[in-house]
């Protein structure tokens, strides 16, 4: 049964996330108070380029399950489940800037008639999930028990999100009820069933594992979002220092990477020496685990983590960047 569903940003995250809503049956209303973006998208341009992306927005908003408004408060009233998709930039010093994120919050709370399930989409530091409960219930026109929160945290990557959404590994929801994980394995039950029309795979999906569900206290599912980016990065890292080993005795860094990623408990993903990291996401989920290790006293290895390896803040420092700036200068 379709459910109905605002998004709100409409970013990477979120017009994906609602693209794929709504492909898979649901009606979804996707809102932006940017009134450029929404006038785009009406008029079919997707401000971001993804593969198959295009095709989704246009089937679904001629057939009516997808819409667009830069009307935040209608798009809350309209639904039952709501995902916060907006951006979480990072300061300078590594702490996240919660500001749009409480903003959507406190007009949720202020714009809502009747009860919601408010899913937390974006990348977010842990213990956000506990913030928005409380200013849900601070500013709700109630007592605030018409709210629940769960987290359901994105492992999308750019150039394949559409598949990454519709072909899952896992789908990964932090919750605090039953009836919350209830109400989530409902919207995601077309692709754990595998009931929909793939707009990937035009003559049929190739055989994979399905989904495994994943359900979670909310503290865990934010957890595990920093930690599996950040084991990420350190496999690049430790693939760079297994090339610097190589360069000093005479092997060969690709023979040796791929001979460990023969290892079934290793795998070959992310084994590829090199320059180090780029681009926002491992940096930004990384400084957010480390200001957590930071704040509860664990030694994380902030300079490991951060630098990737030596040669990535030599490359910084002679581009005329300090090693914080370089995944924005990359990206």
């Amino acid at each position: 049964m379709p459910l109905r569903i605002s998004v709100i940003g409409c970013g990477y995250v979120g017009l994906v996330t609602g693209a794929c809503l709504a492909e898979i049956g649901h009606r979804v209303v996707c809102a932006d108070r940017n009134e450029s973006i929404t006038n785009a998208l009406k008029a079919g341009k997707s401000p971001i380029y993804e593969p198959h992306l295009d095709g989704i927005l246009a089937r679904c908003s001629r057939e009516g399950r997808l819409t667009f408004t830069p009307n935040t408060v209608d798009a809350v009233r309209s639904s039952d489940i709501v995902f916060i998709c907006v951006g979480v930039p990072q300061l300078e010093t590594g702490d996240a800037d919660p500001s749009a994120i409480e903003r959507v919050a406190r007009l949720i709370a202020t714009a809502s008639t009747s009860a919601k399930l408010v899913v937390v989409r974006s990348g977010v530091p842990v213990e956000t999930g506990q913030k928005i409960r409380h200013l849900l219930a601070v500013y709700s026109r109630g007592d605030g028990h018409n709210f629940r929160v769960a987290a359901n945290p994105q492992f999308l990557r750019e150039g394949t999100a559409v598949a990454d959404f519709l072909h899952p590994d896992r789908i990964l929801v932090g919750v605090s009820e039953p009836e919350t994980e209830q109400q989530l394995r409902e919207v995601y039950e077309p692709i754990l069933d595998r009931r929909f029309a793939c707009p990937v795979h035009s003559t049929g999906c190739p055989p994979c594992a399905p989904a495994t569900w994943l359900a979670t206290s909310v503290q865990s599912a934010e957890l595990i979002k920093h930690v599996s980016n950040s084991f990420l990065a350190m496999k690049i890292s430790y693939a760079n220092m297994v090339g610097d080993l190589c360069e000093q005795i005479g092997g060969d860094v690709q023979q040796v990477t791929r001979a460990l990623g023969l290892d079934r408990r290793i795998g070959p993903q992310f084994l590829n020496a090199g320059l180090g990291f780029g681009g926002p996401r491992l940096p930004r989920d990384i400084r957010a685990l480390c200001r957590l290790a930071d704040r509860i006293g664990i030694d994380f290895g902030r300079r490991t983590f951060i630098c990737g390896d030596p040669r990535l803040a030599e490359a910084a420092e002679s581009a005329g960047f300090s090693v914080l700036e370089l995944p924005r200068a990359v990206s």
